[in-house]
């Protein structure tokens, strides 16, 4: 009876094989991204060559506090008549304005706007109006403006109070203003240009260059944003809802690199 033999691959020399493999693979990897790397190095520094300049961005930002604040309502009355709406109007203002001097304004800080009336017409049965008035609706506006801030976001929150004393009032959402914007605006304008160069001294020292002459220099947007916000925006932006706010300016530089 003849032997026939059956050739049977060993497990290490498979192994070697699968080894040599993958060494090849990593090796072919290796040398492409060098070569790759070198690629995206040589245009680098092409593009610096026609372009020497490094361009940034400056920044800076301030917390700062409103200087004065405003809170405006208003007052409504009606009446049968219109002496009788004007008098409930008349009254209800003047207990408005004691009201506002109770919580430490001054008559100075008050403001009463001219009264606006309205007629009510009575209807006919079909429900179409007639030209016999049916009653009167005045109204005018208080506005309170003042350096004391707290003190004018407390008025805005109690004003309606005045509701349970039997007043139609209304109010709205006090605004808070800063002073000397223009002073602020320059003073941040000047510390983000101040950062700007350093970013590039940063930039242009890492590569063994120094800054030199500045090209160009464009304003970026100028912000007053509440106090903490992360809101960015892509426009300028004043916040007037907020007591304690943020000033945030941005500037674009380029410099040329020293030769």
């Amino acid at each position: 009876m003849e032997n026939s033999s059956i050739g049977v691959s060993s497990p290490k020399s498979g192994l070697l094989r699968s080894t040599g493999f993958g060494m090849f693979l990593l090796g072919a990897a290796l040398a492409l991204g060098f070569v790759v790397g070198t690629r995206e190095v040589s245009r680098a520094l092409v593009d610096m060559r026609k372009n020497p300049n490094v361009r940034v961005k400056g920044t800076a930002e301030r917390d700062v506090r409103a200087a004065s604040g405003s809170w405006r309502g208003s007052i409504t009355s009606r009446g049968p008549t219109l002496e009788e709406a004007y008098a409930a109007l008349t009254a209800a203002s003047e207990r408005a304005r004691e009201f506002v001097v109770e919580r430490g304004f001054t008559a100075s800080d008050i403001r009463l706007s001219a009264v606006a009336s309205t007629a009510t017409y009575v209807r006919d049965a079909r429900g179409t109006e007639t030209t016999e008035i049916e009653s009167w609706r005045m109204t005018r506006s208080i506005r309170v403006d003042s350096a004391n801030v707290l003190g004018i976001e407390a008025l805005s929150l109690a004003a309606t109070d005045l509701v349970g004393e039997g007043l139609e009032v209304e109010s709205s959402a006090p605004n808070y203003v800063l002073a000397d914007i223009d002073s602020l605006k320059k003073g941040l304008l000047e510390e983000a240009t101040r950062n700007g160069y350093e970013r590039a001294h940063i930039l242009a020292s890492g590569g063994g260059g120094a800054v030199g002459p500045l090209a160009s220099v464009s304003q970026g947007v100028f912000q007053i944003v509440p106090r903490s916000s992360v809101e960015v925006s892509d426009y300028g932006e004043y916040d007037t809802s907020s007591i304690e706010k943020t000033i945030k300016a941005v500037v674009t530089l380029e410099y040329e690199m020293a030769r």
